[in-house]
């Protein structure tokens, strides 16, 4: 069975050297498929072809924009149908192709369902271009029961035609970390065990302010022996908080990591306290299995896809209530059994998640198709 996956935004990403989470479920789609009888062809939408292994399919933006307005095919459908009996749009960047049958994984429907936790420029047009480029697959696959609700309503697509297919965990994250390497990178980081740890881009719905006030109503001495550590890149819109967690440097009570390698961002979970996700809106919540696999406990946010992700494994909380984070960061901190508790249910609920699933059920959709 011949597909071709889009493999742009994981090149993107390889190229910085930080693969976020889309390139992330590409790369695994791509390690996992061939073992369930699905020969891979890498597209790249690029100017030109860098890697003999990626075959560039040309400018994405310019063909988005001629196909959406004159209701045309991609000019690279010929290339595609060449080389592939069905082509899946992995990242996003989804063709309209005039032979080759495509499916596209739409993550979730944010810039649509909330355009003002995304960039303001060109965002009529980019809107009008992602509800299109998702009405131009022959079948979507997204994440979550959640967010299928949510393409249906947003993109104006039949649930019929959406399928969920849960994402995976990295088996990398139920390894342990040696002792050695742990101190190695707390000692870089200038961290001690038993931290906070919250992981996400400093972005408005990754809800880090509210989460900040909460660890500051703490009592001052459970913040020194418990501290929050925030693991995440500059985002967007988030100039105020970066300058507020700048000021914060000296406390020893905060710290904010930017981004991490996967070696380091291990080690880092497996030696906090709990993790901390007070995201507002998610298509999935993949750091929660990180924390689970980690065998670390979790607190969650109790909207949006993350109570059906996390099942009953996490203390729930409402993300727009300070107090209610408070009280839930109290609890773990002074309470061992509720910890030993999470844990024990943290490690029970990730068995239900894998890339070999997620790849499995995958290369089932193409076969219905096919």
């Amino acid at each position: 069975m011949k597909v071709g996956l889009g493999t742009t935004v994981l090149s993107k990403g390889n190229a910085l050297g930080r693969i976020d989470g889309i390139g992330l479920y590409t790369k695994h789609l791509l390690e996992h498929l061939p073992p369930n009888g699905v020969e891979v062809t890498h597209f790249e939408f690029s100017k030109k072809q860098l890697d003999t292994n990626v075959i560039s399919l040309g400018k994405f933006s310019s063909q988005t924009i001629i196909s959406t307005f004159t209701g045309s095919s991609f000019y690279s459908s010929r290339q595609v149908e060449k080389e592939v009996k069905l082509f899946h749009a992995t990242d996003h960047r989804i063709p309209k192709l005039a032979n080759t049958p495509v499916v596209a994984t739409i993550m979730d429907p944010i810039p649509l369902a909330h355009p003002e936790w995304v960039s303001g420029k060109y965002r009529g047009l980019k809107n009008l271009l992602f509800k299109r480029m998702g009405q131009w697959a022959d079948q979507i696959i997204t994440i979550s029961e959640y967010s299928a609700d949510e393409i249906e309503e947003h993109f104006s697509i039949p649930r019929s035609q959406i399928s969920v297919i849960p994402l995976g965990v990295d088996e990398k994250c139920f390894s342990r970390v040696s002792q050695e390497t742990k101190d190695a990178v707390l000692s870089r980081y200038n961290l001690v065990p038993e931290y906070f740890v919250c992981i996400g881009t400093l972005q408005p719905r990754k809800n880090i302010t509210r989460l900040l006030d909460a660890f500051l109503q703490l009592p001052e001495e459970l913040q020194r022996r418990h501290p929050l550590v925030i693991i995440g890149r500059n985002g967007w819109n988030c100039e105020s908080l970066i300058e507020r967690l700048n000021k914060l440097k000296t406390s020893n009570r905060v710290f904010w990591l930017d981004y991490v390698s996967f070696e380091d961002k291990y080690a880092l979970i497996q030696s906090s306290l709990a993790m901390v996700f007070p995201s507002l809106y998610e298509g999935f919540g993949l750091p929660l299995l990180e924390a689970f696999a980690s065998d670390i406990p979790v607190i969650t946010s109790n909207i949006t896809s993350l109570p059906e992700v996390a099942a009953n494994a996490a203390i729930l909380i409402d993300p727009y209530s300070i107090d209610d984070i408070t009280q839930a960061m109290l609890n773990i901190a002074t309470d061992d059994a509720l910890q030993s508790e999470m844990r024990t249910l943290g490690q029970e609920r990730v068995k239900s998640f894998s890339w070999r699933n997620t790849a499995k059920q995958t290369a089932s959709i193409y076969r219905q198709m096919l």
